[in-house]
């Protein structure tokens, strides 16, 4: 399809309809495949967030090995520490895993959407615990607000 006369600017050719990928294994025709283009700049960001999901694990496990140490020699369990070892455990996990899904979005032929939703969904796991983490900080900080000026 390419532009009119009427069309602002000069005639170009205009990509109207994404060229569907050959039927897979799972029976969906149709499916969108990325350009070599597009699968380098998804690979690179898979890449990325690969190593930044193990870095947080790594992060995750020295906090953990830190609470450890902690209690160990104090008996005492440090809250925090745990709780971060929590954070950077989840949040690397998931942001390991939708790393690994956006690599095979490059990688793969006529399986793109379904890898792109998968890793879409590891990131919507990420945000939405980010979403509850702030608004449940949030509340907190009202109520801490809150007292705070009625204690005077």
């Amino acid at each position: 399809m390419t532009a009119t006369s009427d069309d602002v600017g000069a005639e170009t050719p205009v990509e109207a309809v994404p060229t569907p990928a050959p039927q897979g294994a799972n029976g969906h025709h149709g499916e969108y495949e990325f350009n070599e283009s597009e699968d380098r700049i998804i690979h690179d960001l898979g890449s990325k967030m690969s190593f930044a999901g193990l870095f947080m694990v790594g992060m995750g496990l020295c906090f953990a090995i830190s609470a450890i140490q902690h209690w160990s020699r104090e008996f005492d369990v440090e809250v925090g520490l745990l709780f971060l070892t929590m954070l950077f455990v989840v949040f690397g996990a998931w942001t390991h895993r939708a790393g690994a899904e956006f690599r095979r979005v490059a990688d793969s032929k006529g399986r793109d959407v379904a890898h792109l939703m998968a890793a879409l969904a590891s990131l919507l796991r990420c945000y939405r615990l980010i979403y509850l983490l702030f608004f449940v900080g949030l509340v907190f900080a009202l109520i801490e607000l809150a007292a705070t000026n009625l204690a005077g």
